[in-house]
């Protein structure tokens, strides 16, 4: 189309009835907002915008883009939250455009699916595309009138080179075709540091402006901000002396020999040239610029990098999920006294396909073990009353303190004050918990306030509200809902001490098993300052909890109390750790993502928070599944691997391996050690 020119700017390429989608974590259909997406060329560059209907005949958008993703609120470790949910305007520079991500529709209501790694996609059949920047920012899907997406990727190509990824056919990579030098504020205070002594002034000259070439390696920047920042005199000292080093008694060598000093450990893989990309070109040879290298590339010369031996693993099953537990099938596990029978056919059949609405709020009063599996109805009815006096009883304690009395016990109305806060901000959006003086809000109150009479060593920290909520929706009662989040609280307290030695310990387990199944990805995470899996840490908090909406989230949490996967003689053998299995599979279906893109610390953040209300659930559970049984059946998976999924030893002579336990045992405490999981 012909360029137009209007306030400034013109008008490069324009689509209309372009839908964007959003989901809340109410669970409801995606919301589509109408607009137009267009590619504006003004005076500070060249700018994608997209724009709703109402707001698109006004002025191009110019608005900053929000960079609210932050996990944890360092001062009170609230957990935090973003989506794009009010269909507002996007807008970012064409050139900071790192690689579209095509999907097909997928789903039974006929709404697009967020990009999954591997799926092949057709720019001509497409329906959904999501954009995803330099820095990890990944944009909610857009649905194009038609499903073709051509005439955008012929825009595109006037401006960037694109080549479809060698490892991903939904994936077009995208580089600019004059990049610009950008520096990071982190680089150029780098740059600018005097950092030897004027005692030649010559010397002194050359050596500085060798070092101003610093800008040029944004990573090795931020690799040494972010050391400097966990260890100042270690990572000062280390940094400079190599580089003094370098500069004072070394021969003059090419300016890319200083970066390669600096990233010996960072880079993976040789940078390719502009003229080896051709437009939307596939390959089915990776050049390279998208080959992996061992995992010993990533070491540091002059120093050991812990890597335990990669096994060799079966090929990974393809696992179908179940149908849900049905009303009628719950009843016929009763007996004459109401006593269940095959508690654990009952188990296996909610861990393979859940449970149904319906019958939810009875069942997980036996799942969290708030009802023992063999009690009668009688007995079942005992028991509560029981609970339900007790219950009253601690609640009255704390009620009944006058003012005077809370003025005088501060750790008591501290945690008065935090669940106040918190309450008033979990699950609003939620019809249970919406609008002014809702009485559910109101329980969800008493209902921690009283736990912390419960358990007063623990208390109220920020996180448990959002594990409440989803019980309360589900149970209706405030009684049940306080009992069977004491139950929960059994399983995940650990997540809430304030050593968080339950967050350490499952981010070293985690890093041990994305090692086992994927060590070229766990090494380049390694590269990127991202080894610890610090981006997890939001998941293992709160389960989860910010990642899918209501009725997803439901489904996850009761397949995860079922513990399974179930494994051994007719399944009869329970396996431990599945959640972080669930973690495994979403950064599975997001490694070629990550390795593509060359993603940093920042960026990897960024895109794993944009994941939230767009992960398929039931393929991650399907995969996590997969990826126990691959674990399971190889006999190469080391013993430590196997103790994490709550797995035995395959034969007889790796038990009897003298010190086998204790060297991999040794072998996690140095990974948590190396891997800086101090920091929390």
């Amino acid at each position: 189309m012909d360029n137009s020119e209007a306030g400034g700017s013109f008008l490069l390429y324009e689509q209309d009835g372009v839908l964007l989608t959003t989901k809340g974590i109410s669970g409801d259909n995606s919301n589509l907002h109408l607009g137009k997406l267009r590619i504006v060329k003004e005076k500070t560059g060249i700018y994608m915008l997209w724009l709703s209907e109402e707001n698109s005949a006004g002025l191009p958008y110019s608005g900053s883009t929000d960079t609210d993703w932050t996990v944890i609120n360092p001062n009170q470790g609230s957990v935090g939250y973003h989506s794009n949910g009010t269909g507002r305007p996007i807008r970012f520079e064409v050139e900071d455009l790192k690689c579209i991500c095509l999907s097909p529709i997928s789903d039974s209501s006929g709404q697009p699916r967020r990009h999954t790694s591997g799926a092949k996609a057709d720019p001509g059949r497409t329906c959904s595309v999501t954009f995803v920047q330099t820095d990890g920012t990944t944009y909610s899907n857009l649905i194009f009138p038609g499903g073709s997406t051509h005439g955008l990727l012929d825009a595109l190509t006037q401006h960037l080179v694109l080549k479809r990824s060698c490892h991903d056919d939904s994936m077009i990579l995208c580089e600019p075709k004059t990049p610009k030098l950008r520096r990071d504020p982190y680089e150029r205070s780098l740059a600018e540091l005097r950092l030897f002594p004027d005692r030649n002034p010559a010397m002194h000259s050359a050596g500085y402006a060798r070092l101003g070439q610093l800008g040029q390696i944004g990573v090795g920047a931020w690799r040494f901000v972010n050391d400097l920042k966990r260890d100042p005199y270690t990572a000062t000292m280390t940094a400079f002396s190599k580089i003094s080093d370098y500069l004072l008694h070394e021969e003059v060598k090419a300016n890319e020999d200083i970066a390669e000093l600096l990233q010996k450990s960072l880079t993976l893989d040789e940078p390719t040239t502009t003229a080896q990309r051709v437009p939307i070109a596939s390959s089915n040879d990776a050049d390279e610029s998208t080959m992996l290298v061992g995992s010993s590339d990533s070491s540091v010369e002059g120093y050991e990098v812990i890597q335990p031996p990669v096994a060799d693993l079966i090929p990974r099953p393809r696992v179908n999920r179940g149908q849900p537990l049905t009303e009628i099938e719950w009843q016929t596990y009763f007996d004459e006294e109401g006593r269940i029978e095959k508690s654990q056919e009952i188990r296996i059949k909610i861990f393979r396909g859940g449970i149904e609405p319906s019958i939810r709020s009875e069942v997980w009063k036996f799942l969290l073990g708030y009802y023992p599996w063999h009690t009668s109805q009688v007995e079942r009815k005992e028991l509560r009353d029981k609970k339900v006096e007790e219950y009253f009883r601690m609640k009255l304690q704390w009620r009944s303190l006058s003012a005077l009395q809370e003025s005088r016990f501060a750790s008591f109305k501290q945690r008065k004050d935090l669940i106040e806060k918190d309450v008033n901000r979990t699950d609003r959006t939620i019809s249970y918990y919406a609008g002014e003086n809702n009485t559910n809000v109101s329980t969800l109150r008493d209902v921690l306030m009283t736990y912390c009479l419960y358990d007063f060593d623990l208390g109220y920290v920020q996180g448990m509200s959002d594990l409440l909520a989803p019980l309360l929706f589900v149970l209706d009662d405030e009684v049940d809902a306080f009992w069977c989040f004491s139950a929960y609280m059994e399983r995940v307290s650990l997540n809430f001490h304030l050593d968080q030695a339950g967050i350490k310990r499952q981010l070293s387990q985690l890093r041990m098993l994305v090692q086992a199944v994927d060590p070229h990805l766990a090494s380049y995470l390694d590269t990127r300052d991202s080894g610890n899996l610090f981006f997890c840490f939001r998941w293992l908090l709160v389960l989860f909890k910010r990642e899918f909406n209501y009725p997803q989230i439901l489904r996850l949490w009761e397949v995860f109390w079922t513990d399974g996967p179930f494994h051994g003689d007719e399944e009869s053998l329970s396996a431990t750790n599945f959640h972080l299995l669930v973690a495994l599979s979403i950064l599975d279906s997001q490694r070629n993502t990550i390795l593509e893109n060359r993603f940093g610390f920042t960026e990897i953040l960024k895109h794993v928070n944009d994941l939230a209300l767009y992960i398929d659930l039931e393929e991650a559970l399907a995969k996590a599944e997969g990826i126990f049984i691959q674990l399971k059946d190889s006999p190469s998976v080391g013993s430590e691997v196997r103790r994490i999924l709550g797995l035995r030893e395959m034969s007889e002579s790796s038990e009897d391996s003298p010190s086998s336990n204790s060297t991999d045992s040794l072998l996690e405490e140095r990974y948590e050690t190396a891997l800086g999981l101090h920091y929390l």
